[in-house]
């Protein structure tokens, strides 16, 4: 019996949205510390094995089957990549395979599983999944910041020893909210993701109940983000409010009889305002709240000294970088150092899972080989990892989804599924720009991969069927 008898487009569809969910709730184990510190290192090896394994298998049965990860346009380019990588791996494979094994599955699953969306699916089922899987973050990360958040209150903070050599910081600790969870960076980017999610449902919400929520969960997430001290988050937040209030004036006014030039540099002007008053406004948000614990009366704060600290204010200063003269936090060193490697091996680079090995036995007094770092740039990252040839082929994939996003933009500001897909840009914006800074996008199994290629999907879909709709 055939695949294509057992397995029909419903059967992969089920799939795929269990796989959704399946993602969520493994990646959540490992960001949430309450979680995460009670895995062992092998259950949580194993439980992210067993995920890539469903995910692949997925993508085995729609080979067989519908190929639905051939339908996106651009998939050439990713195809392309993910050759390079295996190319790279070969030819890096003295300094370890299993690595970059389980990376090309994982690249694989973000490629020809999250990012294709079925042409055949109504909009509503598509709109339906988006819903699905944004609650879901929304719920979540709502109580996560809200734990969070009243740690910062009762001025809770302490170190957890993980491995002999390794610790984790929860609650507020070193002038920054950890919170509950693992990186305050990552889970800051993510708070940007959710309050573009709670401001779309707010929108498309008939029930008051819903809307209530919304608002408190955007509350919520901002405070996080401004405690957290994430200026990678804070620079996300601040050019995508620029994104965002521009389009929207544009859909807003496209009636508007005005000359085209004072209408643009209105736009502009207000656009680089509002991003201005939320600079303003995570500053004086920061100051604020650091006067909460002493008025609530916090009654203790545990750091590596378990005295109690009375203040009128609490420092919300973060002591990693008021305590050095790096403005980097050491990522200009990391990125020299990386750069290095790049032009010792530029046609095919050193492999994604191997540059720290490659780093140790080929530089072995560089900053990477010294200290063991991750890049924290995921573009200079691919750069390095697969060279020119890898490079190019994800900027052409870049390029041209930019291009056909910006297009339908300013081109089809009357569509009905603009909003949703000014969302889904602003949403792949908020994670691209943080890409920049932390290891994010490629090459990792994180909440910023999931929405990053889902909404790079979702935009493609519905610029696909509103395409279709007018021809």
């Amino acid at each position: 019996m055939s695949l294509k008898k057992v397995f029909n487009e419903n059967t992969y569809e089920f799939l795929r949205k269990t796989y959704l969910m399946v993602f969520i709730m493994a990646v959540l184990t490992r960001v949430l510390l309450p979680i995460a510190l009670r895995e062992t290192q092998l259950v949580n090896t194993l439980v992210f094995s067993v995920v890539a394994i469903f995910g692949a298998s997925i993508i085995l049965i729609d080979f067989f089957t519908k190929r639905v990860f051939l339908q996106p346009k651009n998939i050439i380019w990713l195809l392309i990549f993910l050759v390079v990588c295996l190319i790279s791996s070969v030819i890096n494979v003295n300094y370890g395979l299993l690595g970059n094994i389980r990376n090309l599955v994982w690249l694989a699953i973000s490629f020809l599983l999250l990012y294709p969306i079925d042409e055949e699916r109504s909009i509503e089922d598509v709109k339906k999944e988006i819903k699905f899987v944004t609650n879901i973050l929304t719920l979540v990360w709502f109580i996560a910041c809200l734990a969070s958040l009243v740690m910062f209150l009762l001025q809770i903070g302490f170190y957890v020893d993980v491995y002999p050599d390794s610790f984790a910081r929860l609650g507020f600790v070193e002038g920054r909210l950890f919170g509950i969870f693992e990186d305050p960076n990552y889970a800051a980017v993510v708070a940007v993701v959710i309050i573009l999610f709670s401001i779309f449902n707010i929108k498309n919400s008939s029930r008051q109940s819903f809307k209530i929520f919304y608002f408190s969960n955007i509350l919520v997430n901002f405070c996080y983000l401004v405690l957290s001290g994430s200026r990678t988050a804070e620079v996300s937040a601040i050019i995508v409010t620029f994104l965002l209030i521009y389009f929207v004036l544009m859909q807003r006014f496209k009636c508007q009889k005005m000359n085209l030039i004072l209408k643009q540099l209105t736009f502009v002007v207000v656009s680089l305002t509002c991003s201005l008053a939320l600079i303003f406004s995570i500053f004086f948000t920061r100051k604020m709240l650091s006067y909460l614990p002493e008025l609530i009366g916090a009654p203790f704060q545990t750091t590596s000294v378990s005295e109690p600290r009375v203040r009128k204010h609490v420092d919300t200063t973060r002591e990693d970088i008021s305590n050095s003269a790096d403005v980097s936090n050491c990522r200009f060193k990391i990125w020299k150092s990386a750069l290095e490697l790049f032009k010792s091996s530029p046609i095919f680079g050193t492999s994604p899972r191997n540059m720290r090995t490659y780093a140790k036995a080929e530089f072995p007094n560089g900053f990477i080989a010294q200290r063991s770092y991750a890049v924290h740039n995921a573009y200079l990252d691919v750069l390095t990892s697969t060279g020119i040839i890898g490079a190019l082929a994800l900027a052409i994939f870049f390029i041209k989804y930019l291009a056909c996003i910006f297009r339908f933009l300013f081109l089809n500001l009357k569509s009905e599924n603009y909003y949703i897909i000014l969302l889904n840009f602003s949403v792949v914006t908020a994670v691209a720009i943080s890409a920049f800074f932390l290891s994010e996008i490629f090459f990792v199994n994180t909440i910023g991969v999931l929405v990053f290629w889902l909404n790079i999907g979702y935009s493609c879909y519905f610029i696909e069927k509103d395409s279709a709709k007018n021809t």
